[in-house]
């Protein structure tokens, strides 16, 4: 456990810290819309392309973590919860709309 800790410095510690809020961020709404049902305010283009941004902006960043036999796993976590979301929030606008 401390050999990790001595490895995290201020910047990688400020990533983990930005991606875990952004991370965050999406879950009151995903909680909302599960129990209200409401999406009369979620617009199409905005979902798709926030779901299909999300996607295709992990899979560059794996593709070039593996080049580069690096891992930024505060960037795969972020854009892994965020996938999940957009597209469970996609989800509900086709069915409860």
């Amino acid at each position: 456990m401390k050999s990790i800790l001595k490895k995290l410095d201020f910047f990688e510690s400020l990533g983990w810290f930005g991606n875990i809020i952004l991370s965050i961020g999406v879950i009151p709404q995903v909680v909302q819309t599960w129990k209200t049902h409401d999406v009369d305010s979620f617009n199409w283009p905005f979902l798709l392309m926030w779901a299909f941004g999300v996607l295709f902006t992990f899979i560059y960043i794996v593709n070039g973590d593996l080049k580069a036999d690096k891992r930024q796993y505060p960037l795969w976590l972020n854009y892994m919860v965020n996938i999940v979301a957009t597209f469970y929030l996609c989800y509900a606008k086709l069915i409860y709309s």
